[in-house]
């Protein structure tokens, strides 16, 4: 097969003379081809003699990189799991982180709602000094020790602790961002939002502003009576207690039905006992008890009554 090429090629030069170039085009394009055809048969020869061992060779090759690749895909679905658990226990750390900070927001409404003196500070300080006699006297550091000793303990007779610094820090949830009540949706909603929003902040000045603002340009809205009471609460909180009587006089007058008619009058009933008016206090606290005897108010004010 190979002295066919030769010939050819011989042929080819002695027609040169009676021939036109097209044709020696051709010519040459059909020698390009009959060599490609010749290269392809011999590579096809070459290949069919390749030996077993080569062969075997091969086949090794395929199933060490099949393992490998078995390997590295469990590799991969391990890597896959841990990453799975790892994001689950991300979230369920934030939602206790938003149920601590729902605990927080429900205890701060409560210590305001029912006059309570509970000041979480304390309570963390009085816990890291118990747990400082638990350890061993070696591993106990300055920073590990109280620097004195406090009573967790409520005082019914002494107002809410709520604006020291470290009851700020301990206690107070993270400020939420204020909505934008021109694009709410909803203005009236997103406008009492923004001022509980406020208030649970400790913004109470602000707060009241804003509960203001709702009445005025909502008089008729479902929450109202609510909007009064929670003026009388930041006034309460800010110990501007003759303020806070009026706003619960509010309520107690104009909204008789409201859910917070009781809590109006029992924080009312507080709010002269802070005036030096223990008389009047006492009977709004003892009205509360014989009105609404199953309510926690009742519960507080009983308590309060016995001092």
């Amino acid at each position: 097969m190979k002295h066919i090429l030769p010939c050819g090629l011989l042929c080819i030069l002695t027609l040169t003379a009676c021939v036109n170039p097209d044709d020696i085009r051709t010519l040459d394009n059909r020698v390009y081809q009959q060599k490609l055809r010749i290269d392809k048969v011999e590579q096809n020869m070459n290949s069919v003699s390749s030996t077993n061992s080569e062969q075997a060779d091969s086949w090794s090759q395929m199933q060490s990189m099949r393992r490998d690749l078995a390997t590295l895909q469990g590799e991969v679905e391990s890597l896959r799991n841990t990453v799975e658990k790892q994001q689950a226990l991300i979230q369920a750390n934030q939602a206790t982180a938003g149920d601590v900070a729902d605990i927080k927001t429900g205890w701060h409404r409560m210590n305001s709602q029912l006059a309570l003196d509970i000041d979480l500070d304390q309570i963390k300080k009085k816990r890291l000094a118990r747990e400082a006699t638990q350890r061993p006297a070696s591993s106990l550091t300055p920073q590990a020790l109280p620097t004195q000793r406090v009573n967790s303990e409520p005082n019914p007779d002494t107002p809410a602790k709520l604006d020291t610094p470290t009851a700020k820090a301990s206690a107070a949830p993270a400020p939420t961002p204020v909505p934008d009540v021109k694009k709410a949706s909803d203005p009236a909603k997103a406008l009492y939002d923004s001022a509980r929003s406020s208030f649970e902040a400790r913004k109470y000045a602000q707060g009241q502003r804003q509960w203001e603002e709702f009445v005025e340009n909502f008089p008729k809205h479902k929450l109202v009576p609510n909007a009064l009471f929670w003026q009388g609460e930041c006034y309460y909180q800010e110990k501007d207690y003759a303020r806070a009587v009026l706003k619960y006089q509010d309520v107690l007058d104009k909204y008789k039905k409201s859910s917070k008619y009781h809590t109006a009058l029992f924080k009312q009933g507080l709010s002269f006992m802070r005036l030096g008016r223990v008389k009047a206090g006492r009977l709004l606290l003892q009205d509360v008890v014989n009105k609404f005897p199953k309510t926690p108010e009742a519960k507080r004010a009983q308590a309060i009554l016995k001092k």
